[in-house]
């Protein structure tokens, strides 16, 4: 078995290989895909550790598999020689080694509070920082499971890493793994999440709101309508979808009062929450909103919440926006959210208009009613 070979059999993890040239015991990640790329040295850092023991990833491999063979009451002798490792790998920036050494030692040896601690000591910000970034460009099911084990295990100091890497991610499946991980970690998560609604960076509570949205509860509510009145256009419309999940009993006021926000977007979201939740009291600003409003994608959002409210009332002011006029007629999507949401209201007329557009001139109407209509049946 080649030593590459060996260290993936312990860690769990496929062993990273360097460049010719580069030491392999320093390493991280690439930005944008799998690979890894050399970490220049430190100002400072020296190879040898102050404590007289060498920076060697190999023997603490070695360590490693003594301790998890050594009975649990017999294991003090080589958890010293595994912190003494542990230290100068650490004085040495190795970043790789100890993410591979801790990921090993939750992952097999289990709950065990000893193991646990002795692991938590290999993770400093950056180490717990890399193991983040591993869970988050991890595609294998069963790998990403075994790194939300050992984010679990851990606790906090994972939970604060994850977060950060959280913030700086754009890639969505990422940042669906990392918000996971959170919600997984249960309390330990939710005191981080807190944090991050009170973060001055938008995006960072923004990736709050999406996390309180999937947990709910009473302190969910609390910290995602506080987040209605942020001055980032962009966390009021998060907080708005995060209250049409949620849900609760003055949800639907708190939807209401944003119907008229000033941002398109959080209008968008305010009507989609109204829809979502059923809040009858929107119907009224709602119609007034789409005889105002000039943006297509909130109109179609106005439509389709005036849909699922299924008034009757509703009718004749989505019929102009379905049929039109003789002067103008609205762009092919928005007849087709139209007529859906007629469908949806289902009064006589509404079903006759509805069955009238199946022989629409425009083809794209026309086929996507007759889909609706075949839906059905």
């Amino acid at each position: 078995m080649s030593d590459s070979d060996e260290k993936e059999e312990l860690s769990g993890f496929p062993a990273q290989s360097a460049p010719p040239g580069v030491d392999d015991r320093r390493l991280e990640p690439a930005p944008d895909d799998l690979t890894w790329k050399a970490v220049p040295e430190e100002p400072g850092v020296e190879v040898e550790s102050d404590h007289g023991i060498d920076p060697d990833a190999d023997a603490l491999d070695s360590a490693l598999e003594n301790f998890l063979r050594t009975p649990r009451l017999e294991r003090e002798g080589q958890a010293k020689v595994i912190r003494e490792l542990v230290t100068a790998l650490r004085e040495a920036n190795a970043l790789d080694p100890l993410a591979n050494a801790a990921q090993r030692l939750v992952l097999e040896a289990g709950d065990d509070e000893a193991s646990v601690a002795l692991a938590s000591l290999m993770l400093t910000p950056a180490v717990a920082s890399r193991v983040a970034v591993r869970l988050g460009v991890e595609r294998d099911e069963l790998r990403r499971g075994q790194l939300m084990q050992v984010c679990t295990l851990i606790g906090l100091k994972m939970a604060i890493a994850i977060s950060e890497v959280l913030s700086d991610t754009t890639d969505r499946f990422a940042r669906r793994t990392l918000m996971d991980a959170m919600i997984a970690m249960g309390t330990t998560g939710m005191a981080v999440v807190e944090d991050m609604i009170d973060d001055e960076r938008w995006f960072v509570v923004r990736n709050g709101l999406a996390i309180l949205s999937e947990v709910g509860g009473d302190r969910a509510v609390e910290l995602v309508t506080s987040s209605l009145a942020h001055t980032d256009a962009r966390v009021r419309k998060e907080a708005l979808l995060g209250l049409a999940k949620i849900g609760g009993e003055d949800a639907g006021m708190l939807v209401y009062a944003m119907l008229e926000d000033p941002d398109a977007e959080v209008r968008l979201a305010a009507a989609t929450a109204a829809g979502a939740l059923k809040v009858e009291r929107a119907l009224k600003p709602l119609l007034r909103l789409l005889e105002e409003e000039d943006d297509p994608d909130v109109t179609i959002g106005i439509l389709r919440a005036l849909g699922q409210l299924g008034d009757p009332g509703a009718v004749t002011l989505i019929e102009k926006r379905a049929v039109g006029s003789f002067f103008s007629r609205p762009a092919a999507d928005v007849r087709i959210v139209a007529y859906r949401a007629l469908l949806g209201i289902g009064t006589p007329h509404a079903r006759k208009l509805v069955e009238g557009a199946a022989h629409d001139k425009e083809a794209e109407v026309r086929h996507a009613v007759r889909d609706m209509l075949r839906g059905e049946r």
